[in-house]
């Protein structure tokens, strides 16, 4: 009977050992956050509910890290998504400030020419005329902030129209030649003419900011030449100056945003490293592209092309 007792208690104890060595590997891999998939033992009896528990436990640790998880997920996106937002903001705001500039440095300009020399009536009618048009192009800017503002927006929207391109660079060259004699310098134009589907307001700041940039960019005396001519289906329009030109280094970075080539000679021409990035991006924006070509000697040349309308 002693011997019988003894073997029927080693088999129930082992099986009893055998059971908790089974719930403690379970419990193991839950804290490894291996998560069980079913009960680690099936009985009918304190083991059996501790190893029902177990499993339920594992479950339930496992739908809370999901859960987690997913809200951490959410909760990066929205950071994200506010960092963009941030971003986008601050690129409007200098996208606005850039845009306000140019008119008033073209009416500016005039000013100045006119207190130099406000006894010339031809200067004063073209500086009359300028100067209308930009402080038009301005209000319309100012106008179409409002609009932005109160949709909550960050783009300008374009209104594509058919478009004339060699009236639109006469017309471009007009505005700024006042800068330019202010400057000493001289702004030569040979266009073909060509129509082309364009948002006319992307296509005035286009030109108007490269001309610009050449204008700062330039040396005394120098010049700044618009070639346009038809090839292929589409208008290739070359601005070129006499100017510092751009160092080999710098020619892959210069259209990116707040990218200035020589800083001491951006601040001191109030240049904010926006202008060619923001020409890039209406440029594409307008199905077209933009690229810096290779020169020889001094000064520098951009080179666009627009698709020609049939």
């Amino acid at each position: 009977m002693l011997l019988l007792s003894f073997i029927t208690g080693y088999l129930y104890f082992n099986r009893a050992a055998s059971a908790i060595s089974r719930l403690k590997k379970a419990a193991e891999s839950i804290r490894r956050t291996e998560y069980i998939t079913s009960p680690p033992l099936t009985r009918r009896d304190e083991l059996g509910e501790l190893a029902e528990g177990i499993y339920f436990m594992s479950k339930e640790i496992e739908r809370s890290i999901a859960a987690k998880d997913e809200e951490q997920r959410k909760l990066q996106l929205a950071v994200t998504k506010l960092q963009a937002l941030e971003q986008q903001q601050k690129q409007y705001i200098g996208n606005i400030s850039h845009e306000f500039k140019t008119p008033l440095t073209s009416i500016k300009a005039y000013v100045d020419l006119l207190n130099m020399y406000d006894d010339d009536p031809k200067l004063l009618l073209e500086a009359k005329t300028n100067i209308a048009k930009e402080s038009d192009r301005l209000y319309e800017m100012v106008d179409k902030v409002l609009q932005l503002t109160a949709l909550e927006k960050y783009d300008f929207e374009s209104q594509a129209e058919l478009f004339e391109v060699a009236e639109g660079l006469r017309d471009i060259c007009g505005r700024m030649n006042g800068k330019a004699e202010r400057f000493g310098l001289t702004i030569t134009l040979e266009a073909e003419p060509v129509h082309i589907w364009i948002d006319k307001e992307s296509f005035m700041h286009i030109f108007i900011n490269l001309i610009d940039n050449a204008i700062k960019y330039n040396v005394p005396q120098g010049a700044v030449h618009l070639r346009s001519e038809v090839r292929k289906g589409r208008v290739w329009i070359t601005i070129s100056d006499t100017g510092i030109g751009i160092p080999a280094e710098a020619r892959d970075k210069i259209f990116e945003p707040f990218y200035t080539v020589n800083r001491d000679r951006s601040r001191a021409s109030g240049g904010t490293g926006l202008g060619l990035s923001l020409v890039r991006n209406l440029v594409e924006k307008q199905n077209g592209s933009i690229v810096l070509l290779e020169t020889e000697g001094e000064g520098s040349a951009f080179q666009l092309s627009f698709p020609v309308m049939a």
